[in-house]
């Protein structure tokens, strides 16, 4: 039986039985791979504290069949990314991410470039959760993850006709956003394409630019309400349309996070003064 050692981060995890627990780990040599710990629950010497979920770990197990379950026999901490879920905003974003792993990668398909921008990923949801362009930031890790995933959207000319977004016979046109071609229609096209939204000229020319920025000028970079939105908006009806699923995730970020409810979450309640009358009763 094929040994497998190998890193990974623990993107889902469910309790099986008594004492097993199964794991879907995204991997730097074989990409996603569901796995089962057997006795996890109960041995913390050949597991200890290390199936949380964003953690980075160093597994050793075996394959038994191509299509079974990956039987873990070991299981070491490398990172284990705990601040993640000492921040709400940091938490609901990195279940979201999570999701998006789980959902739209394949199995068994390696992916370092991926593995790699989680591990970015993490530690900047673990030290900045508060950053003033967290939200920015965000964004392009998203777009980012979209690209390597395969679901790259084309953002320089119609999807139907091909006309150029720059061209010169643009003039008096403008483009739309369809998550069902993958990326522009102008408004000729339109009618084609029913689900498609308007995107600004602004958010197209940023997105388009994004995958050329090295890390410092993302650091510094930080997007218009307006261009948040658009892109937001854009990145997530792709993702519903390629994985076909509404994550759960993202349902729970956006009632939070998205519109500002993660502070009133937060923020201590208000105690309301209690009138009574002469007779001491409550009013």
């Amino acid at each position: 039986m094929p040994r497998v050692k190998d890193n990974a981060f623990i993107i889902n995890k469910t309790d099986y039985g008594e004492s097993d627990i199964i794991i879907t780990l995204f991997s730097l040599n074989r990409g996603k791979i569901s796995c089962i710990a057997k006795g996890a629950k109960r041995s913390r010497r050949r597991f200890p504290g290390s199936l949380e979920l964003f953690s980075l770990v160093s597994i050793n197990g075996f394959i038994k069949h191509p299509l079974a379950l990956t039987r873990i026999d070991e299981c070491q901490l490398l990172k284990p990314y705990l601040a993640i879920q000492d921040e709400l905003k940091s938490y609901l974003n990195g279940c979201y991410f999570l999701e998006i792993i789980n959902r739209c990668s394949a199995e068994r398909q390696t992916n370092k470039t991926l593995f790699n921008l989680l591990d970015d990923l993490f530690t900047f949801l673990s030290e900045v959760p508060h950053n003033r362009n967290f939200n920015c930031r965000i964004r392009l890790f998203e777009l980012q993850i979209i690209t390597l995933l395969g679901f790259k959207p084309e953002l320089s000319r119609c999807l139907d006709c091909g006309i150029e977004l720059h061209s010169e016979h643009t003039k008096g046109q403008f483009f739309l956003f369809s998550p069902q071609a993958g990326g522009l229609v102008c408004n000729h096209c339109r009618p084609r394409h029913p689900a498609a939204f308007n995107v600004s000229q602004g958010t197209i020319n940023l997105l388009n630019q994004a995958h050329k920025l090295d890390n410092e000028l993302r650091n510094k970079l930080n997007f218009t309400p307006q261009v948040e939105t658009e892109s937001a908006r854009l990145c997530r009806a792709l993702l519903r349309w390629h994985s076909g699923y509404n994550f759960k995730s993202l349902k729970v970020l956006e009632r939070y996070v998205d519109n500002d409810n993660f502070f009133a979450l937060n923020r201590p309640p208000t105690i309301q003064p209690i009138t009574l009358n002469k007779y001491g009763v409550q009013q």
